[in-house]
């Protein structure tokens, strides 16, 4: 594929990586960028493993169903993930 230079290369293939993450983890790519794009101004930066692919569907369970319907608006962010529930860090 062309993608007239190298950097425009490398955010592709970021962009179909994540995309085929999803699809691993069985979610809609669209709704799941989506949703991530309206949450991510208001996640703790910390705390950014929550919204990865394989962690999501656990991450939106938390957050009010009411606030990922509306396009624009605050997110309230759920308490971080018991021990249990909390994403192995390499």
């Amino acid at each position: 594929m062309f993608f007239g230079s190298d950097d425009h290369a490398s955010a592709a293939a970021n962009l179909m990586s994540l995309i085929a993450s999803c699809e691993l983890h069985r979610l809609d790519p669209e709704t799941y960028l989506a949703e991530i794009l309206h949450v991510l101004p208001f996640w703790p930066r910390d705390r950014y493993l929550e919204l990865a692919p394989k962690y999501w569907a656990a991450t939106r369970a938390r957050i009010p169903a009411a606030e990922l319907a509306v396009e624009i608006g605050k997110i309230t962010v759920p308490p971080p993930m018991s021990s249990a529930e909390q994403p192995a860090t390499r």
